[in-house]
């Protein structure tokens, strides 16, 4: 019997819908005939392709971890002064998690419910590259007085909370402020100015 040879773009539907499925949805206890039915193919294919509904599942978050990564790697490598690289990360992260808003809910709560989950966003050196190079470059701002005085895992932390929060209490924040889902978008565009502003001041 002839091997079927595997078509890399029914790969890539079954991997995009997932995604949509799991991570702008958030309906993470989706069934392989759920993300099938989306995608407009057979059930068998899923299985075919990644032999199970929770391989499926941890191939796409994987791949949306690394794609994060990569970016971010690519943001704080450069030569750009510190503000214009801050201002490029909330670009990045807040863009990825409105259109996928539902990984980073899932990250927080597979740590929580699993304190062993394994997470990373870049590799061990490069990471400690990464945040040696983030003391030096804060160490200056401050000395500088640009940045009021805290320690880098204190930006880290600030930078992250008033990234995350408005994120992940998208639901509380529409009702509250009674905006729909356009206004939402443009709430957290303006959100990327005022971070910068609280952060750095005029």
């Amino acid at each position: 019997m002839k091997k079927r040879i595997k078509d890399i773009g029914t790969e890539d539907l079954i991997k995009r819908t997932a995604r949509t499925i799991f991570f702008a949805e958030g309906n993470f206890h989706a069934t392989t005939q759920d993300i099938a039915q989306a995608a407009g193919i057979n059930r068998a294919l899923i299985h075919y392709y990644f032999r199970s509904r929770e391989n499926l599942f941890q191939v796409v978050m994987n791949e949306a971890i690394e794609i994060l990564g990569n970016k971010l790697q690519q943001v704080f490598t450069t030569d750009l002064p510190f503000r214009e690289k801050i201002e490029q990360f909330l670009n990045l992260f807040i863009d990825a998690n409105l259109e996928y808003p539902y990984v980073e809910a899932f990250i927080i709560s597979e740590i929580n419910r699993t304190p062993n989950y394994q997470f990373a966003l870049t590799t061990k050196e490069t990471e400690r590259k990464m945040r040696h190079n983030l003391k030096q470059e804060l160490d200056k701002e401050i000395a500088e007085g640009r940045i009021t005085a805290m320690t880098s895992d204190h930006f880290i932390v600030c930078l992250m909370s008033l990234c995350s929060y408005p994120l992940l209490a998208k639901p509380i924040i529409k009702k509250v402020a009674k905006i729909d889902e356009d206004e939402y978008r443009k709430f957290m565009m303006q959100q990327k100015k005022v971070i910068l502003h609280l952060l750095f001041g005029a």
